[in-house]
């Protein structure tokens, strides 16, 4: 009787062990979970923003290209000059840095 008792209570003394480390890697595996979807939710905003910047962009060609006004054109060619001018500048920090 007493050998029988003392398998039950080394068959609970596991269980707990177990489900310790049950409880350690719930906890571990919800904490990913939660960075995943903060993460995903990041990305998704992303994703939104440069999905508006590509549909202004071609709202923009389409325009240009059903308009040969050459004033349009040389306001674009001087928006694309200066960001060129940034894109150098930041080369030239980068090189320096």
């Amino acid at each position: 009787m007493t050998e029988r008792l003392e398998h039950i209570e080394k068959k609970i003394h596991l269980l707990v062990e177990e489900l310790k480390a049950l409880r350690s890697s719930n906890s571990v595996l919800k904490e990913e979970n939660k960075k995943l979807k903060t993460d995903m939710a990041e990305q998704n905003g992303r994703i939104g923003e440069l999905t508006e910047r590509l549909s202004n962009t071609q709202q923009a060609l389409t325009g240009q290209r059903g308009d040969n006004d050459t004033e349009s054109s040389q306001i674009l060619r001087k928006q694309i000059d200066q960001y060129i001018s940034e894109i150098d500048k930041c080369v030239e920090w980068l090189k320096n840095a």
